[in-house]
Order: C-alpha cells, then sequence, then structure tokens
C-alpha cells in the first residue's frame, strides 16, 4: 500500500525565479530582484537570488524579508532563557512594529536600522564607563531600592559584598564595617550626635552566679509544665539529640555575647528581639520547623555553629566550647540542668513551631541522666582542650566578662 505525499504548497512571486542549468559552466545571475546587478546572495526562503540588503528589504520580497526578521526575533527571545525582561520587552515591540508596519505598509525596516546605528554610537560614546558606578553615583540613595543598588553593582563588587554577608566576621565584612562607621553610616556607631554604642550590661550572665559572683541576671525560668508536660518523646530520643543541644548551647551564647546580653529576658531585649531570633535561627537551622538535620557528635555540632558564624579566631572559638560545656554540666541537686534553662531561654522568645520543636527538645532532655550530661561536657571540654593546645602561646582565650565588654 502506497501513502500519497502531499503536494509542496506553491507560493506566488511577484517576480520571476531563474532555473538552476543542466550542467555546464555556471552563468553569472543577474538579481531576481532589481534586474541590474549580478546576484551575490540566495533567499532561504523563495531562492531568488539578490544583490544587496537594499534588494532582500524591497517591499517585493516583502512576503519573505518580514516574516524573516519575525522569525528572528521570536527564535531569540525562546532561545535565550537569560535575557533580561527589558530586553524581551524590547524585543517583542520590534515585533509588534513589524506587524503593525506590515499591515499598514510602512517600511520600518530602514527607521529600525537608524536606531541600531545610533545605539551603537551611543556604546562607543560610552565604552570605557562604568554605568553600574554611574547609575549609583547618579541614583538618589534614600529613593533607589537596596535589591536595585545590589544589582547595579558591577559582578566583581557584588560578589565581594555577598561574601561578607555569608561571613560577617570575616575581614572583608570588617572593612565593610569599618569603612561604614568612619563614614557615620552605621547606627549607633558614630556620625550624628547621640548615636551610642550598645552598652555592656550592668550584669554578667546568669551561668557565671557562684559563691563571691553577685551581680549575675537571673537564671531563666523554665518551660512552664503544662507544655513540656503534654510532650511524650519516644524512648531514646533524647540521645540522638543531645548534640543537637550541644550547638544550640554555642550558639546560644555567641547571640548572648555578640548583642551583650546577660539573657533573653525581656528587660535586656531592649527591641532586639526579632534580631535575636533571626540570628539564632541563622546559626540553628535545625529548628526550622520540617528540618530533620541531627548531629552525631561534638565536633560536626560546633563545627556547623562555627560555619555558619563565618568562622574566626580559634581563642574565641575555644572560649565559646568551654562555657557550652559549662552549660551542658549537670547539678548535682535535682534541679535542671543548665542546658534545659537554655532552652528555656530560647523558647520565651520564640514564636509557632520553633517554640514547639524548643518544647520537644526540653521534654526529650529530661530522658538523660547525669551521667550522660557529664560524658556530654567532657566530650565538648575535650575540643576546646585540642584547641587551645594548638593556639599560639601568646593568644588567650577571652573570658565573658571581658567578652561583654
Amino acid at each position: 500500500m502506497s501513502i500519497r505525499q502531499p503536494k509542496p504548497r506553491q507560493i506566488r512571486l511577484p517576480f520571476n525565479v531563474p532555473k538552476p542549468s543542466k550542467g555546464g559552466v555556471v552563468p553569472a545571475r543577474v538579481c531576481g530582484i532589481c534586474r541590474a546587478a549580478d546576484s551575490r546572495y540566495t533567499c532561504p526562503r523563495c531562492n531568488v537570488p539578490y544583490c544587496s540588503l537594499a534588494c532582500f528589504r524591497d517591499p517585493a520580497h516583502a512576503q519573505c524579508s518580514e516574516p524573516f526578521y519575525r522569525d528572528t526575533v521570536k527564535a531569540a527571545i525562546a532561545e535565550d532563557p537569560g535575557a533580561q525582561a527589558e530586553e524581551r520587552r524590547a524585543m517583542l515591540d520590534m515585533l509588534r512594529r513589524f506587524e503593525e508596519s506590515a499591515a499598514e505598509g510602512e517600511d520600518v525596516l530602514a527607521s529600525l536600522e537608524v536606531e541600531d546605528e545610533d545605539e551603537d554610537d551611543l556604546v562607543a560614546a560610552l565604552e570605557g564607563v562604568d554605568l553600574g558606578e554611574l547609575s549609583v553615583r547618579c541614583a538618589d540613595a534614600d529613593t533607589v531600592d537596596s535589591n536595585e543598588l545590589l544589582r547595579r553593582l558591577p559582578q566583581a563588587h557584588r560578589n565581594a559584598f555577598l561574601e561578607a554577608l555569608r561571613h560577617p566576621e570575616g575581614a572583608a565584612a570588617r572593612a565593610l564595617l569599618e569603612s561604614a562607621v568612619e563614614a557615620g553610616e552605621v547606627e549607633g556607631k558614630g556620625g550624628e550626635e547621640g548615636d551610642e554604642e550598645r552598652q555592656a550590661p550592668s550584669v554578667l550572665p546568669w551561668w557565671e552566679a557562684g559563691p563571691g559572683v553577685d551581680q549575675c541576671a537571673a537564671e531563666p525560668p523554665e518551660i512552664p509544665s503544662d507544655v513540656v508536660g503534654i510532650i511524650s518523646p519516644l524512648p531514646g530520643v533524647g540521645t540522638k539529640l543531645v548534640y543537637n543541644i550541644v550547638a544550640l548551647c554555642m550558639a546560644y551564647v555567641h547571640t548572648l555575647l555578640s548583642f551583650r546580653l546577660p539573657s533573653l529576658a525581656p528587660e535586656y531585649l531592649e527591641g532586639e528581639v526579632e534580631s535575636v531570633r533571626a540570628e539564632l535561627a541563622r546559626l540553628l537551622p535545625f529548628l526550622a520547623e520540617r528540618s530533620t538535620v541531627r548531629y552525631d557528635n561534638a565536633r560536626a555540632a560546633w563545627g556547623a555553629v562555627w560555619e555558619a558564624m563565618g568562622e574566626g579566631e580559634v581563642c574565641t572559638l575555644a572560649f565559646l566550647l568551654d562555657t557550652t560545656a559549662t552549660l551542658l554540666h549537670p547539678p548535682i541537686t535535682t534541679d535542671p540542668p543548665r542546658a534545659a534553662r537554655v532552652l528555656a531561654d530560647c523558647w520565651r522568645t520564640s514564636r509557632g513551631g520553633v517554640a514547639r520543636k524548643l518544647a520537644f527538645y526540653a521534654a526529650a532532655s529530661r530522658q538523660l541522666g547525669r551521667g550522660e550530661w557529664l560524658h556530654i561536657e567532657a566530650e565538648v571540654r575535650a575540643e576546646a582542650a585540642r584547641l587551645r593546645a594548638e593556639m599560639p602561646d601568646d593568644e588567650e582565650t577571652p573570658t565573658a566578662s571581658t567578652r561583654l565588654e
């Protein structure tokens, strides 16, 4: 059974297309549009030979030239996923003008060519000019959105700025902060009169309380029993989550010292609640409602927090680990371990799923006996001792009081 193929579609042209000769020397072909010059090109749509762009754009050849430009624009839009929205709009606008001109009988190809020449002149005039820097300098800083300013930055400057954000304690971030302070652009650190740096608290952190120490913040109250009492973790959950609690204690110490707070009691926060929540969420991504991240050892726990902090000096890390071990030390009495106080202090500043997860951690931590807490404390102190052994002799480990000053 034979299948009939459809006949090729016949296109009527307003001029004659010369047929190719059969063998022999191929004669020079005359332009099929102007009939005056030798042809140098062949139209890919209708096979007519033509001599120049002017003949290709001739109204007699519009049935090929205009679809060619239209298809080119469509292909450019479809094949360039990186084209900006503004570029796409410009291409679509050019396509719309082609279609309108075809309907009205106007020749916009010539006008577009003039526009392209003007654009080339503008590019040549601006060659060597940093347009990103120029637009930032000319824009009103009070009215331009910060995302727009970031977009206008040169790629190298943008990468440096984002790198400083990822590592807030690195050298690049410190250099940016120092330059902003000198320019008076950081609120509370110079510039206008009346701006003052956040003052150190008048009391020490609550975990520093002990014989001979009077001025310490009060211990955070426990999470209410009606919140923790209704939570029943499966047996063994506390052991599985204990290293997450190690990470939480380390992030808690770093946050308090960064904000110069002796605890997260409302009287010390003074409008810093949202900032503290954001910092804890940044350092402890496993507190997100659906996160299932779990650390298997002390090094994995403190390493994750240290990386989120942007790292820093070894003496700072050793100090944070020593303080974390202090918070993990279980009391001999029936009082809850200090780690439970840390969970409670974070709980009273949290909301929603984060607060529920902290309450669950508090309930799970009750499964751990004193011996298990002592084992975890010893593991963290061993990490701190190892780091101190690697420190230069002239590098001194800070204390909580010096960090708050």
